[in-house]
């Protein structure tokens, strides 16, 4: 051997006469004691049953085969998520039934209540309905009273209820209904009240243009015992004058709404001219 050096190591034979099946290796010499003594382990190691072995492990698996553990994991993960998602949809449907019933009873009490005020309602349009026509300025708002109030005692009948042995969708319709009939109760009571406050402006409107109306001929009556009545007391024709003006001026330029300030001017100045023709003397 020419500088201590093989280009491939030699062949080994097995124990058992037959050829290693490690590729060929390249060794540098002199062997260190670490590279002989593994080599010898590895040598006396290796045995038909060995061989085998190796073989086996360096056959090809199928994709299920080598990923089994993985599978088995995943297909148990999915069946707990199955029964966790069937519980939770059985836990939900119970919830919205609960729900569901729960809101329809809401809307019996809400109907209830409203029956109630529409009730009110009606019974505090009692003293409208008593007036007249010929005391109001329109007369079409005595004629919507009386309707919306015959409205509102119309007898209603729901025909439906909410039961909890019922299905979800029964008491999800019946809800829908009690709502609806809840809406038009309150309907109801709107027009009854709107009607009402109608009639009552119609009358404080027309009560205003008489009481104004009357002020007005009473200072035209007031005008006349001032120019006819002649009286000794200067005094008592100073104040009928004086209260000729005010009352004037309030019939002409006032714009209250209140039917008493006409009606109280009037009085002062129907005191006034009593006066004054308490004082009256003969010609």
């Amino acid at each position: 051997m020419l500088k201590n050096e093989f280009k491939e190591w030699p062949e080994v034979r097995t124990p058992n006469g037959t050829h290693g099946v490690q590729a060929p290796k390249v060794y540098v010499f002199p062997l260190t004691d670490e590279v002989r003594s593994a080599d010898e382990e590895t040598s006396r190691g290796l045995s038909i049953g060995s061989l085998d072995g190796t073989v086996a492990k360096n056959q090809p698996k199928g994709f299920a085969y080598r990923h089994r553990r993985e599978l088995v994991g995943v297909a148990a993960i999915a069946v707990v998520a199955a029964v966790v998602a069937g519980l939770a949809l059985g836990v939900r449907r119970h919830v919205d039934s609960q729900e569901v019933l729960s809101s329809c009873q809401q809307s019996v009490d809400i109907y209830q209540s409203n029956t109630e005020r529409l009730k009110k309602a009606v019974d505090g349009a009692a003293e409208d309905l008593r007036i007249e026509k010929s005391q109001v300025q329109d007369e079409k708002t005595v004629t919507a009273l009386h309707a919306a109030v015959s409205k509102g005692q119309e007898k209603v009948k729901l025909g439906v209820s909410c039961d909890a042995s019922a299905s979800v969708e029964d008491n999800q319709f019946s809800d829908e209904k009690i709502t609806e009939a809840t809406r038009s109760l309150g309907n109801k009571v709107e027009a009854i009240l709107s009607a009402k406050t109608a009639v009552e402006r119609s009358k404080k409107a027309r009560d205003v243009a008489v009481a104004k109306a009357d002020l007005v001929n009473k200072v035209n009556d007031g005008q006349n015992v001032l120019a006819n009545v002649h009286s000794s007391d200067l005094n008592m024709r100073q104040n009928l004058s004086a209260a000729l003006n005010d009352a004037q001026q309030m019939a002409t330029t006032s714009n209250s709404s209140d039917p008493n300030v006409y009606t109280n001017q009037l009085n002062k100045l129907q005191e006034a001219m009593d006066k004054y023709s308490a004082t009256a003397t003969a010609q």
